[in-house]
């Protein structure tokens, strides 16, 4: 066992030798840069990094435009379906309409809740309200998401 890790120490240990003796010789005949030489190539590396990104840049906001397409796309695709299965849409209708009829205004629960729950609020705040304080005039759906409300 020590036999095979000394010839493998020896193996490696040539090897990294017969490797780095090319490498080791181009460094030593290099020639020296002078500062100006090493400035423009510096230049050189920016300017072209700064060039690489921007075009990354480019690349990137032309994918975002064409997510435009992504939506028409669903739609043609959407379209197709429903007129491929008519029957299934003629069986879901009569449910949306009656769910469409059904009116949420006219639900006093649902007044008695929203009051209740103003009310508590105001009380949490340290705001002194009356019992009979409070009326709701109307109850209707914003209609708007959440962050459009701020």
């Amino acid at each position: 066992m020590k036999n095979i890790k000394k010839m493998a120490g020896a193996a490696g240990g040539i090897l990294g030798a017969f490797l780095a003796s090319p490498l080791v010789a181009m460094a030593a005949t290099e020639e020296k840069k002078s500062f100006g030489d090493t400035m423009l190539t510096a230049l050189l590396n920016t300017v072209m990094g700064i060039v690489i990104v921007f075009l990354v840049l480019l690349l990137i906001s032309r994918i975002i435009a064409l997510f435009k397409y992504i939506n028409k796309f669903e739609a043609n695709r959407a379209a197709k379906k429903a007129a491929a299965a008519p029957v299934q849409e003629a069986v879901a209708a009569p449910v949306q309409e009656e769910a469409a009829e059904e009116e949420l205004s006219d639900d006093l629960e649902l007044v008695a809740v929203i009051t209740a729950a103003i009310h508590a609020y105001e009380e949490a705040q340290g705001n002194d309200v009356p019992v009979d304080g409070l009326v709701v005039r109307s109850i209707r759906k914003a209609g708007k998401a959440k962050w459009q409300n701020a």
